[in-house]
């Protein structure tokens, strides 16, 4: 449980939301087939964010170098210092872009430090951990940037709910969602719970097979085409 002092100060909460915000380079994604998630964030207080985002990028229009381009002459983002392929449609993006009047400041202001985002048609969602007696200022300083949908307070009671949260949300599976297929996906999480991956005592590829109901062949291509885009990941980061 929460220690009884500290949650009479700031209980924590799991805030969830959407923003279409009015006028940052994220309202610009409701014209591109693309996803992104936020990978990491460093704010230069009062100056500028600099941000990496994962991208998927779907659209057959515009080449990825381009759209980013486009961003930054229309000063909607300042200077792009990365767009790295990683595997098939997914890329690291680097670039610094506005501080004021973005989500990130708001939360810089409430002293809310943990968040995850991602964007999409022009959309944000954000889920947020905050002192539950920061969220209804948060909330207030959201309106005045754009349009708030969905603002949802869930109660965290445990430690080990913080935990989760954070264990949950990081930056290998924000990009394992992105990249593997929903069958690349289902095969790696049928292997690793029928014992594939053990060292002693393995499942093999034909009990695998079965339990998925597909021909070996095409489960083992799923296999190592999910490992091989997570091991291309990890290796361009590091």
């Amino acid at each position: 449980m929460i220690p009884e002092g500290l949650s009479k100060v700031s209980e924590p909460a799991l805030i969830s939301f959407r923003l279409k915000h009015r006028s940052d380079w994220t309202l610009w994604t409701r014209m591109t087939n693309a996803y992104f998630i936020s990978a990491a964030w460093y704010p230069i207080i009062d100056y500028a964010n600099v941000e990496v985002i994962n991208v998927k990028w779907l659209d057959k229009g515009v080449n990825i170098h381009e759209y980013f381009t486009r961003l930054s002459k229309r000063g909607l983002i300042y200077d792009v210092g990365l767009v790295k392929k990683i595997t098939g449609s997914i890329y690291l993006v680097g670039f610094m872009g506005p501080y004021k009047n973005t989500v990130r400041e708001r939360l810089i202001l409430n002293n809310i430090p943990y968040f995850k985002s991602s964007i999409h048609d022009g959309f944000q969602d954000w889920l947020i951990l905050a002192p539950l007696n920061k969220v209804s200022d948060f909330k207030e300083s959201l309106r005045s940037i754009g349009r708030l949908i969905n603002f949802k307070i869930q109660h965290i009671t445990s430690i080990r709910d913080v935990a989760r949260v954070i264990a949950g949300n990081n930056n290998l599976l924000d990009y394992i969602k992105l990249a593997l297929t929903n069958n690349e996906l289902k095969a790696l999480r049928n292997a690793w719970e029928l014992g594939y991956f053990n060292s002693r005592n393995r499942a093999t590829l034909s009990e695998v097979s079965a339990a998925l109901n597909k021909d070996k062949s095409t489960v083992d291509r799923q296999i190592k085409e999910s490992i091989r885009k997570i091991i291309y990941y990890i290796m361009s980061i590091m």
